[in-house]
């Protein structure tokens, strides 16, 4: 009998000490005084935006800071950025324990700006101070790569042929917008289909537009056409050939062309499609 009140009284303290270590784990995690920590780079507005869910007290003592500490890459002084609950400066609900802030992303503001070009990751620290203590919780992000938009395609609806044996050059552009920046657009060109037969013409190849400010020579004597070097706008001067020549090589087919224009970045994310069609008589 005693050894079975023994066996008794062992296995209720290993429920007991069971039972405890859950609920002082289940505790910890209760007051963890830092949560729902997020981070957002508006590239459009160029803003930054920091948000985190603070407990008003820690362990005895109450919330007095709720800061941010931003550096884009390790061994850089950070900034300071300090978050408020009083529904100022990006922030949405007045004292709800959220903690927020939105910051513009230039020199005037802080030092260590997120440049257009960047892709990839960015840590940083929510800190909170509660009297003489402080607790830290890093958070990282990955900053998203933005494909690039075709705004506009600039080409005619109708083009005719010269009648004798000249040629005749068509200007034909894409204004091209990446969030990254012009410089992360990697080409910009477009296919042509003729409608008729159904068949693709430079057998199936894109044909390229320049943003070279029309000072590179393309082909010997030959250039783009294109203004200004590096501003996104892609053009190049098609030779439309006079309806007099003879010469397969130097002869434009007429019909209705289909052209599909696209870009691609510098990370190999493309557009999508802009179309036109053409007639050429």
């Amino acid at each position: 009998m005693i050894d079975k009140k023994i066996n008794f009284i062992l296995f209720t303290a290993l429920i007991l000490i069971s039972s405890c270590d859950e609920q002082l784990h289940v505790t910890e995690e209760e007051i963890d005084p830092i949560t729902n920590p997020q981070f957002v780079f508006m590239r459009e507005s160029n803003l930054l935006y920091f948000s985190a869910s603070y407990e008003m007290e820690f362990e005895g003592e109450s919330l007095t800071s709720a800061i941010v500490e931003w550096s884009i890459q390790s061994g850089n002084p950070a900034d300071s950025i300090w978050l408020n609950d009083n529904g100022n400066n990006g922030d949405i609900l007045p004292f709800d324990g959220l903690y927020s802030r939105k910051i513009q992303n230039d020199l005037n503001h802080i030092q260590n700006i997120i440049l257009p070009s960047l892709v990839g990751q960015v840590t940083y620290c929510f800190l909170g101070v509660y009297g003489s203590k402080s607790v830290e919780l890093t958070q990282t992000s990955y900053v998203e790569n933005i494909s690039p938009v075709i705004l506009s395609v600039t080409a005619p609806d109708t083009i005719t042929r010269l009648s004798g044996t000249e040629v005749e050059f068509v200007l034909v552009s894409a204004d091209v917008f990446d969030m990254n920046g012009s410089d992360d657009i990697l080409n910009c060109g477009f296919t042509s289909q003729h409608m008729g037969p159904d068949t693709l013409l430079n057998n199936g190849e894109a044909i390229w537009l320049y943003d070279d400010g029309g000072i590179v020579e393309i082909f010997p004597g030959y250039y783009s056409g294109d203004e200004i070097s590096g501003d996104g706008k892609f053009s190049f001067q098609i030779p439309i050939f006079g309806a007099g020549n003879t010469d397969p090589s130097q002869q434009t087919k007429t019909g209705t062309f289909l052209w599909t224009f696209s870009a691609k970045d510098k990370f190999g994310d493309s557009s999508g499609s802009v179309e036109h069609t053409v007639v050429v008589e």
